[in-house]
């Protein structure tokens, strides 16, 4: 991952589309290939289920939206060579990263993690290899284990 401070720089990458805590992407086919699946929450019945739109963006970053039976994202991951426009991808919970980052500006080179009680962005990797993963508690489907992001 790159420095606390270049992660937060680095945020000029590709557009992505999503946003955490809001409707779903409305991705372009010629920016994007983009695949959804139904799932159900693990132990649950369908009525509990989410949904997850994957994207691979023109960068080779995958991107996926969880969405919940409202509509809703409620969480969101990448992985790839490149970091996502993470402004764009965290959407209005982004200045809990800039906080956090801001707060510890020399905080380890390849990790960040922000949270407060609703929001949880955990970041990593260095130059052409990027994950990380972010979820707002409150918009969680019942049952939804975070370990079980990919």
């Amino acid at each position: 991952m790159l420095a606390t401070a270049g992660l937060v720089a680095g945020l000029t990458a590709q557009p992505c589309f999503a946003s955490l805590g809001r409707a779903p992407s409305a991705l372009s086919a010629a920016t994007s290939a983009h695949q959804a699946r139904t799932l159900a929450a693990a132990g649950s019945t369908a009525a509990a289920g989410y949904t997850v739109n994957t994207t691979v963006l023109e960068t080779g970053t995958t991107v996926r939206e969880y969405v919940g039976r409202n509509g809703v994202v409620f969480a969101v991951t990448w992985n790839g060579p490149f970091l996502p426009d993470l402004r764009d991808l965290l959407g209005q919970h982004f200045t809990t990263l800039t906080n956090e980052s801001a707060r510890h500006p020399k905080a380890g080179r390849n990790w960040v993690r922000a949270a407060n009680p609703d929001v949880t962005i955990e970041s990593t990797g260095h130059m052409r290899a990027y994950t990380g993963r972010a979820w707002v508690r409150s918009l969680l489907p019942a049952g939804f284990d975070t370990d079980t992001l990919e």
